[in-house]
């Protein structure tokens, strides 16, 4: 069978991977949740198990990160609900990962679930202004405003940051 790849034994590796995570060695773990995730690439939940597993470890950004993959991986599927779990995950391992508040605002438009949508963008929005990211503010109020046109409040922020960016 030289030259021949055999599939990974995936309930052996799940075993293993969850027998060495309740003996607390979360590495050995991570690393058997890799060799999973290698052979299913688009499984969202391998993703969020080895950003709990990071979280044990005490890793919050690695957590972040693999939390950002699972995220996007439910998304392909169209998981919106876990989507958003898992982008709430990224946000409390880092709350700094303002731009995943666009993704959660855009997966709350979908839902048809507009002012959570709304108070995403605006925090995004306000991030930006407090980081003097005039054009970047200015597309989520824009944003805002598509999604709900009597947001006076947004209206105003476009107004002013239109005249500040020369629109």
């Amino acid at each position: 069978m030289e030259g021949i790849l055999v599939p990974p034994d995936r309930g052996r590796i799940l075993q293993q991977a969850q027998l060495l995570a309740s003996r607390g060695q979360y590495d050995a773990a991570i690393a058997e949740w890799k060799k999973l995730a290698i052979d299913s690439p688009a499984d969202g939940s391998i993703y969020n198990t080895i950003g709990d597993l990071h979280i044990k470890r005490n890793v919050p950004g690695e957590a972040a990160s693999a939390y950002l993959q699972a995220a996007s991986a439910f998304r392909a599927e169209g998981a919106t609900l876990k989507a958003m779990a898992a982008f709430k995950k990224v946000l409390k391992c880092d709350p700094t990962r303002y731009e995943v508040y666009r993704y959660l605002g855009d997966l709350n438009v979908e839902r048809g679930l507009i002012s959570s949508a709304v108070q995403d963008y605006l925090t995004l929005g306000k991030y930006y202004l407090k980081e003097r990211r005039g054009k970047d503010a200015l597309d989520v109020y824009k944003k805002i405003i598509a999604h709900d046109p009597s947001n006076l409040n947004a209206q105003q922020r476009v107004a002013e940051l239109c005249i500040q960016e020369n629109q």
